[in-house]
C-alpha cells in the first residue's frame, strides 16, 4: 500500500501548485502555472495527470488559478473553490464546480480536507488541514500573519507547508513602490522569513517532521536566506531534526512522504474521528 505522497511542483509569485497523492490519484493544491506547465511537471514526477481526482482552490489570484480551468476541462476534473472564490472566477469554463465550506471537512479521494479562512488580500483565501493515512498536513501558502487559530490548527500536523515570503531587509529596500511594499508586509499581505521564523521559536507543533517553504519572493527574498532563517528557528528551539524544503518557482520541489514518520492508519479507523477538537461544525463527504 503505498504511502501519502507531497510534492511542489512550483510555488512563487509568478504560480502555485502541489501535488498531494496517495492510493486512489492525486490531489492538486492550486493550479497557478499554465496548464502545459502543470501536465508536464506531474509527467516529470512520473504522475501521470490522468490520475488526478481534484483540483483544491486556496483563492482566486492568478498565481493560484491561472491553469485549473483548462485542466479541469481536459481531464474532466472536478474544481474546489468557496463560494467566494468561485464568484471572484465569474464566468471560468470548468468541467465541474463543487463547493468548500470553511469549517467543514471534505473527503476527497479518502484525503480529508478542512479548510479554514486565513487573512490575505483577496475576497475569500483558504488554508488547509489535511487528514490522511500517514499523518496530518498544515497547508498554507499566502499568509498576512500567523493567527491563533492558524496556529492551533497546525498544533498537531506532521508536515507544514507555508508561506516565506520575503526578507523583512530586503523588502524595505525593494524597488517596488511604498504601496506596494506596505501591502506586502501588511496584515493581509505575505509572511516573512522572520515571522515564520517566529512561529517556529514559540509554536511549532511537536509532531512537525517537515517544513516545506512556499511562496518566496524573487524580488524581496532569496532561497538561501529563507532557509538559514528557517534552521536558525529550529536550532534555536532544540528542532535541528526537522527537515527543511524550499520550494522554487522553476523547479520541482522534492518529494515528501509522510510514511517515511508514520504507522498508517487504517481507514475505517480514520472515518470513525468526524470531529476535530476544534471544530464547529461536522463533516461534509463530497462526492
Amino acid at each position: 500500500m503505498a504511502s501519502t505522497k507531497l510534492t511542489v511542483l512550483g510555488s512563487g509569485s509568478v504560480g502555485n501548485a502541489t501535488l498531494l497523492q496517495c492510493d486512489e490519484g492525486g490531489v492538486l493544491i492550486d493550479a497557478g502555472l499554465s496548464y502545459r506547465q502543470v501536465a508536464a511537471r506531474l509527467c516529470d514526477t512520473g504522475f501521470s495527470p490522468e490520475r488526478v481526482k481534484g483540483i483544491v482552490l486556496t483563492h482566486a489570484h492568478g498565481d493560484h488559478t491561472r491553469g485549473a480551468a483548462l485542466f479541469s476541462r481536459k481531464h474532466a476534473v472536478p474544481v474546489y473553490a468557496t463560494e467566494a472564490v468561485r464568484a471572484d472566477l465569474g464566468d471560468a469554463d470548468v468541467s465541474e464546480w463543487r463547493q468548500l465550506r470553511v469549517g467543514r471537512q471534505h473527503d476527497l479521494i479518502g484525503l480529508r480536507f478542512q479548510p479554514f479562512a486565513i487573512p490575505h488580500d483577496a475576497s475569500e483565501t483558504v488554508a488547509f488541514r489535511i487528514e490522511t493515512a500517514d499523518g496530518t498536513i498544515g497547508f498554507a501558502t499566502d499568509i498576512g500573519v500567523m493567527t491563533r487559530a492558524l496556529i492551533e490548527y497546525f498544533r498537531n500536523c506532521r508536515v507544514l507547508v507555508v508561506e516565506s515570503n520575503h526578507a523583512t531587509e530586503l523588502l524595505r529596500v525593494s524597488p517596488y513602490d511604498r504601496s506596494t511594499r506596505a501591502r506586502i508586509a501588511g496584515a493581509t499581505g505575505h509572511l516573512s522569513n522572520e515571522s515564520l521564523a517566529d512561529f517556529i521559536r514559540n509554536d511549532l507543533g511537536r509532531a512537525v517532521r517537515c517544513l516545506v517553504l512556499v511562496h518566496l519572493s524573487r524580488v524581496n527574498n532569496v532561497p538561501e536566506i529563507a532557509e538559514m532563517t528557517c534552521r536558525e528557528a529550529l536550532v534555536a528551539c532544540g528542532r535541528e531534526s526537522v527537515r527543511v524544503v524550499v520550494a522554487r518557482q522553476d523547479t520541482i520541489a522534492p518529494t515528501v512522504d509522510l510514511g517515511v514518520w508514520a504507522t498508517r492508519v487504517p481507514r475505517a479507523a480514520q472515518r470513525t474521528q468526524t470531529r476535530l477538537p476544534f471544530d464547529s461544525a461536522p463533516t461534509t463527504a463530497v462526492p
